[in-house]
């Protein structure tokens, strides 16, 4: 799935935080919802709302922390039956501003490998113009978490067995064919 544009957008001015936590509360309004449902292929998004907090981060970035829940209505792959399903995701990340300057990933050691540390927050998202798009924030953070492969809950795929005819005489093989041409060559 390619996604040429955000389905919902909802612009902060990220350079005017100041030293102070600001909540916010993003809830799309029903034709928006229809929007992401589309882009994102389910059936229908409801109750969507992301009750986050943007902090001060270093001198100039921001810390976006909160939750984003949802209730996505989806097709069973294995009952092709609708469902609800409750989503349920917490919400960590930093922005910073652009900078002119280029700096030396913290993830390159002194050899040029790329080392990884799981445990550490992903490096920051750019902020744009001092622009930070919430809304683009809560649309990155429900297509992680939208399963591709929705399964109702209980439901079970159960093999299908199709029993073979019992044959009374076996199939002939080929060998037995090319052994009976080899005793019998006029036959």
């Amino acid at each position: 799935m390619v996604i040429e544009s955000i389905p919902y957008s909802y612009k902060v001015a990220g350079d005017r935080l100041g030293n102070e936590e600001r909540p916010v509360v993003l809830a799309p309004n029903e034709a928006e919802c229809q929007d992401i449902a589309k882009v994102y292929e389910v059936d229908a998004v409801e109750e969507l709302t992301a009750n986050l907090v943007l902090k001060p981060w270093h001198k100039a970035g921001i810390r976006v922390t909160g939750k984003v829940t949802c209730k996505l209505h989806r097709t069973c792959i294995v009952t092709l039956e609708p469902f609800v399903q409750d989503m349920v995701d917490d919400v960590d990340r930093t922005f910073e501003p652009v900078s002119s300057r280029p700096r030396r990933a913290r993830d390159i050691n002194d050899d040029g490998e790329i080392e990884i540390d799981l445990e550490t927050l992903d490096p920051p998202d750019v902020m744009v113009d001092g622009v930070l798009d919430l809304g683009a924030v809560l649309c990155e953070q429900l297509a992680l978490n939208i399963d591709a492969f929705p399964r109702k809950p209980g439901a079970e795929f159960t093999e299908v067995v199709i029993e073979e005819a019992v044959e009374s005489e076996p199939a002939p093989s080929a060998f037995a064919a090319l052994a009976k041409l080899k005793n019998d060559p006029e036959g």
